[in-house]
């Protein structure tokens, strides 16, 4: 494990939810009806509040928050170039999947972090709001439009193979393994099966 595992774990969970807070704005923009702009306005906050504990935390560890995730910067825009959705409902599917995924093999991982710092993230990990707003605005969705249904489980399924790569390089970037842990990769598939049927779709 690196010395500075505690930074590098907060600055790719900072990083991370930088993008949340970017997307899910983007998507408030561009949502068809007031009710969802308004939901995923407010879940673009707390994304924000969740970067902003992160990096204060960096800082007290006596960090810098900017040079670490401009190091981490590349992985996430790699994984980003190789899933842009095509529309609203597609980006809705990849925050779902991908956030679940990471969320759940972070809980299931056995990180080396200091008390405090480890506290820090178990409060952003445990956060289920932008979950809980996505499934059920997807469950609409898909309950609505069967062919919609069928295009996003198609989608969800490359966003499941993409999102195992993304982690593969975290775990290189803030470890010393060159392999995801394989335990803790079969606990997040149990989890994002468990949330596409939450959404009326086999994983």
């Amino acid at each position: 494990m690196h010395n500075d595992a505690p930074t590098a774990i907060l600055a790719t969970l900072a990083l991370y939810e930088l993008s949340v807070f970017q997307s899910t704005a983007t998507d408030a923009q561009f949502a068809p009806h007031v009710r969802d702009t308004v939901e995923l306005s407010r879940v673009s906050g707390y994304a924000l509040n969740h970067f902003e504990a992160l990096v204060e935390r960096i800082g007290q560890l006596g960090g810098d928050a900017l040079a670490l995730m401009e190091e981490r910067a590349p992985s996430l825009t790699a994984f980003n170039e190789r899933t842009q959705p095509k529309d609203w409902h597609e980006s809705l599917m990849k925050s779902y999947v991908h956030d679940g995924l990471l969320r759940d093999y972070a809980k299931s991982s056995h990180l080396a972090l200091d008390a405090d710092s480890k506290n820090v993230i178990t409060a952003v990990l445990d956060d289920t709001r932008r979950e809980e707003l996505l499934r059920e605005r997807l469950g609409e969705l898909i309950s609505d439009q069967e062919i919609l249904g069928s295009r996003l489980a198609l989608w969800g399924r490359k966003l499941v193979v993409e999102t195992g790569k993304r982690l593969t390089d975290i775990v290189e970037l803030t470890t010393d393994r060159q392999h995801l842990d394989a335990k803790a990769w079969q606990s997040a598939l149990t989890g994002h099966s468990r949330r596409m049927s939450a959404i009326g779709l086999v994983a």
